[in-house]
C-alpha cells in the first residue's frame, strides 16, 4: 500500500507533463504593421475619363528605403536621395482594419489614407487613390506601394 502511494506520487507529475500539450490547432496571431518594411516597387497608374493614360513603376530600391512603423502609432520613412544622402521623415499613422492614415507626406506616402491590400508576416501592399476634375475631365491617380519585411 505505501509503495502505491509513492508511485502514485512520483507518476502524477508526469503524467501532467504530459498530458499537456501544444494545441496544433490554434490560431496563429494576425499579422501586424508594426516593424522595419523595405520598399520594393511603387506602381502609379493615371487615368483621364476612366481610359488609362499613364502607368510607371519603380523597383530600383536600396536598403536605405524602408518605412518603420511603431507600436505607439508613430512612424518614419528612410529614403535615399538622389544626392546621395539618406533622409528621415517622422509621421504619425493609424492602422483600423485595412484603411491606414499617413499624416504627413513622405517619399513614400502622400498624407492621406490608403487601402491595405496585403498583410501578411513579410509583405505589404498598400493602394492610394486621387481623383480631380479639370476643365470637364476627370482625371484619377491609383497608388499601389509594395513592402518586404526582411
Amino acid at each position: 500500500m505505501r509503495l502505491s502511494k509513492y508511485l502514485l506520487v512520483l507518476l502524477l507529475p508526469v503524467l501532467c507533463m504530459f498530458a499537456c500539450s501544444k494545441d496544433k490547432n490554434a490560431a496563429e496571431p494576425a499579422p501586424g504593421i508594426v516593424g522595419k518594411w523595405y520598399l520594393k516597387k511603387y506602381q502609379t497608374r493615371t487615368y483621364k475619363n476612366e481610359v488609362l493614360v499613364k502607368d510607371t513603376s519603380r523597383a530600383n530600391y536600396t536598403p536605405a528605403d524602408f518605412e518603420v512603423f511603431g507600436s505607439d502609432g508613430s512612424g518614419y520613412t528612410s529614403n535615399f536621395t538622389p544626392s546621395g544622402e539618406t533622409a528621415l521623415i517622422q509621421y504619425k499613422y493609424t492602422l483600423n482594419g485595412n484603411v491606414l492614415v499617413i499624416n504627413r507626406t513622405t517619399p513614400a506616402f502622400y498624407e492621406g489614407t490608403y487601402t491595405v491590400i496585403t498583410l501578411t508576416n513579410s509583405s505589404l501592399e498598400v493602394s492610394y487613390e486621387s481623383s480631380i476634375t479639370l476643365n470637364g475631365d476627370h482625371y484619377r491617380g491609383i497608388d499601389n506601394i509594395s513592402f518586404k519585411r526582411e
